[in-house]
């Protein structure tokens, strides 16, 4: 990690999620994912912005970096332009979302972490770019090692927030969080296969973007191991026939799909103001499928690829999580 020791300060308390410096010595950023103002920077924190620059430029730093930045850490992107390198600067979050604060529903956050999760299967987070998809899953991380112990690996393309180290549950339960990076997404099927040796009880996946990855995760899937992964989709099922199109691409049996698949959630994110404060507002769309009532039912579903057939159980599942239908057995 390079080093960029720098005092709280105007620039470093604001809170952006991306930060972009252009090479002009204009400075703007989003304050989050779906930002789409060009939020000028002005007075001193431009002044600390081209400083920041100038240090980025005289040391060399931007393909794919990660800085110290005040208390924050910065991850830093150069990108060749024709005017000229622009320095995109993603905040990584230092500290994990809490589980019970994501905004998902509460019965299906404890859904996800019954007991039974513990012998293993595939949990997917679909959403679209911005979905808040990689914060959900780095919370269920998290949340799974304060509750049940053991070991996580993480491979990740690049690392977005800091799960490295003890993860210590309210009753005491420790668990631990390795994570690990790789610069291509070439090296995913090698380093998944290399931390199956290294007595993982989950191992999480950055995104899955390759049909060599897809095919990876679903066999790791079915090996007794929790896997978390996150994957682009505008819903459940759409999510579903994209991971059906890239195993299938690999060459492995989609059908193993039935068997990897322990629990599905799509999400997606929009931001709300509440008495003029703005806040993300997060639904959910869930297809849990280890443990619940219509879990041999839908692995057959699963197994003949016609994801379209699960719509009905997807909706039962949401009405119950949503509250609006009483009585409903997951």
């Amino acid at each position: 990690m390079s080093s960029l020791l720098t005092e709280p300060s105007t620039l470093s308390s604001l809170p952006f999620s991306d930060l972009l410096l252009e090479p002009d010595g204009f400075a703007w950023y989003k304050a989050s994912p779906l930002d789409r103002k060009r939020n000028a920077l002005v007075d001193e924190a431009l002044s600390e912005a081209q400083a920041l620059r100038e240090h980025l430029v005289s040391n060399d730093i931007g393909m794919d970096e990660r800085v110290p930045f005040g208390d924050r850490i910065l991850r830093i992107m150069r990108q060749y332009t024709v005017r000229g390198d622009v320095y995109v600067c993603r905040d990584i979050r230092v500290e994990v979302m809490p589980f019970d604060e994501l905004g998902l529903p509460p019965m299906l956050l404890d859904s996800l972490l019954k007991p039974r999760i513990q012998r293993g299967g595939l949990v997917i987070w679909f959403g679209q770019a911005g979905a808040g998809k990689s914060t959900s899953q780095f919370s269920f991380v998290s949340e799974y090692l304060k509750k049940f112990g053991g070991i996580a690996w993480t491979v990740e393309n690049p690392a977005e927030t800091m799960l490295d180290g003890p993860h210590v549950g309210p009753n005491g339960t420790v668990g631990t969080c390795y994570q690990t990076e790789i610069k291509r997404d070439s090296e995913y099927p090698e380093a998944i296969q290399r931390l199956l040796r290294a007595a993982p009880n989950l191992i999480m996946l950055g995104e899955i973007r390759t049909p060599q990855v897809a095919a990876e995760a679903v066999l790791a899937g079915m090996s007794g191991h929790v896997v978390s992964t996150t994957l682009h989709g505008s819903d459940v099922v759409t999510g579903l026939e994209r991971l059906k199109n890239l195993v299938r691409e690999s060459g492995l049996d989609a059908s193993m799909i039935a068997d990897a698949l322990t629990a599905v959630v799509y999400q997606s994110m929009s931001m709300g103001n509440f008495a003029g404060v703005a806040r993300r507002v997060i639904t959910g769309s869930p297809l849990i499928i280890g443990g619940s009532a219509t879990e041999t039912s839908t692995r057959v579903t699963l197994r003949k690829g016609d994801y379209a057939q699960l719509k009905t159980e997807i909706q039962r599942q949401q009405n119950i999580f949503d509250g609006t239908s009483v009585g409903g057995k997951i």
